[in-house]
């Protein structure tokens, strides 16, 4: 697949994305009882942990400043991983969708990382990374379409929007029950180094690899072009 990295991401800070490809994936499959184990530790863990000390995790605050730099409002669009953190408050538990949803959530909150997870063979290469740079429309997954500005940051495929401004995922590129290939993107942001991303991209292929024997994994660092 071509990955291209715009350097009008560059310029935001964001100068390598990390892309993790998981070929036959099950999104039906049954979860060890290690990872139910762990998810039940992190859920503890969620409704329990103060949000205020989370936004301050310098990772946190590198997606604030992202979006700042961006012209869009934290108010109205919270960094995913504290947005997460309120709806599992809120509601009292994690959302349980499917076996794959499940295991990067669960390293969303570990790893305080934002990742984008998509059914591979839903995109249409070449997959891009940039700001938008036109007036464009985004139709976020279980929403509406959404409005999408010159200056907001975005990927996208040559059809559509995979996900806007590092906080909502594309619904015509969201994983059903007959995915078998996924990919996982972690564009991260100033304060988030390679190394972390790619150590997080590992913990999933380590829990995808022990329900889904068949997988295969491949680490992909994409830099600005």
């Amino acid at each position: 697949m071509k990955i291209i990295l715009d350097k009008s991401l560059e310029a935001l800070g964001v100068k390598h994305v990390v892309i993790g490809i998981a070929k036959n994936v099950d999104p039906n499959a049954e979860l060890t009882p290690a990872f139910l184990q762990k998810q039940k530790e992190v859920e503890e863990w969620a409704l329990q942990c103060n949000i205020d000390e989370v936004i301050q995790h310098p990772f946190i605050q590198g997606y604030i400043e992202l979006m700042q730099k961006a012209g869009r409002s934290i108010k109205k669009n919270p960094p995913t991983i504290p947005a997460f953190i309120r709806n599992i408050q809120h509601r009292g538990s994690m959302p349980h969708i499917n076996s794959i949803v499940d295991i990067y959530n669960v390293e969303t909150l570990k790893s305080f990382l934002a990742i984008g997870g998509h059914d591979l063979d839903k995109i249409q290469e070449p997959l891009l990374f940039t700001v938008s740079q036109k007036e464009d429309t985004f139709l976020p997954i279980c929403s509406t379409p959404k409005h999408v500005a010159e200056t907001d940051y975005l990927y996208r495929d040559s059809q559509g929007i995979l996900a806007w401004m590092g906080v909502r995922d594309g619904e015509n590129y969201k994983f059903d029950d007959t995915t078998k290939n996924a990919i996982f993107i972690i564009q991260g942001n100033g304060n988030t180094p390679v190394e972390d991303r790619v150590e997080a991209l590992h913990r999933i292929e380590h829990d995808l690899r022990e329900c889904m024997p068949a997988l295969e994994f491949e680490t992909i660092i994409v830099d600005a072009e």
